[in-house]
């Protein structure tokens, strides 16, 4: 696959302030979790990449080793797992139905002596149809290609996603995840601020829209997301055209095999229009697993877990 001149790369992360990095990431962590050896991460350096020193140690901001390695398409974990994300766009394409079921489950986690579980669902989250298996699992069930509006966005729609192949991906510190004069500014968007931009033009263009968080279904596991909806013909509709681009951008999407209008009321969860914790412990977020299969109606499964806390740097 081809990689991103270094260059191109460390002027992008450049863009993002300094008062948002915490360089806390050694060079081991940046070869071990993000597959930057010691070649590259030296032209890095020499290029301006954002450290700090302490005696014969380099210090390094996650996010902005996370983008090199997305850069590059090095073996890191959130570029194995983005490898796998094009399954549910194909699987609404291709109109053969396959059901996922999103097993979520959460875990205790508190320090505080004495604490006793409490996990409780917000109501967006029961509002899902989520069926509690046990007292920190429940389910989630979704026939892809088979509920929801088919079908692809009308025309107008198209022009105004085409705006958003003039943004580049890149994993944000959570502050900026709203500033839309951070996008004006440099052209770099996480999935929410893409989709805040979109929400925003469409409603100038004076069609009605909304944001949406959830969950985008995926095997080996679902991840939290965010995309913009419309509503047509009285019926919400969700889009994902930066999702779609980026996919094609880092060439685990063929150009045209998924169209950026593609309706995808059935590869997504909507739990609200901004971040809530799947489940609360005792009022608190609480941590979870989302397992989560892929079951062609035909016959056939895959299975494997993953885990969500907090609000994910898209």
């Amino acid at each position: 696959m081809n990689a991103e001149p270094l260059r191109a790369v460390v002027e992008r992360v450049r863009l993002v302030p300094d008062r948002h990095r915490v360089l806390d990431q050694d060079t081991s962590t940046a070869r071990r979790i993000y597959g930057i050896g010691a070649p590259v991460l030296s032209e890095l350096l020499d290029l301006g990449f954002p450290h700090r020193s302490s005696g014969r140690e380099r210090y390094f901001d996650e996010l902005d080793l996370a983008n090199v390695s997305l850069a590059l398409r090095l073996p890191s974990p959130r570029y194995l797992a983005m490898r796998r994300w094009p399954q549910i766009f194909r699987a609404v394409v291709d109109e053969r139905p396959v059901r996922y079921e999103v097993e979520v489950s959460a875990e205790c986690g508190s320090a505080v002596p004495g604490h006793r579980c409490d996990f409780r669902l917000p109501a967006e989250v029961l509002a899902l149809g989520a069926d509690r298996d046990t007292s920190d699992r429940f389910t989630l069930r979704r026939e892809v290609g088979a509920t929801g509006r088919t079908g692809e966005a009308p025309q107008e729609l198209r022009r105004l996603f085409a705006e958003a192949s003039e943004f580049r991906f890149h994993i944000l510190p959570l502050a900026l995840y709203g500033d839309l004069s951070f996008l004006a500014e440099t052209s770099l968007a996480n999935c929410e601020l893409a989709g805040r931009y979109l929400v925003q033009r469409a409603a100038e263009d004076g069609w009605e829209a909304r944001r949406s968080f959830g969950l985008l279904l995926s095997s080996p596991y679902s991840l939290p997301h965010f995309w913009p909806e419309i509503r047509l013909d009285g019926v919400w509709t969700a889009f994902d055209p930066y999702m779609i681009i980026s996919l094609e951008r880092w060439e685990v999407l063929a150009p045209f095999e998924v169209s950026t209008a593609q309706v995808l009321n059935s590869a997504v969860f909507r739990v609200a229009e901004d971040w809530i914790d799947l489940v609360q412990d005792a009022g608190s977020p609480a941590r979870v697993s989302l397992l989560t299969r892929r079951k062609p109606l035909a016959g056939g499964a895959v299975s494997a877990a993953g885990h969500a806390e907090g609000r994910p740097h898209e």
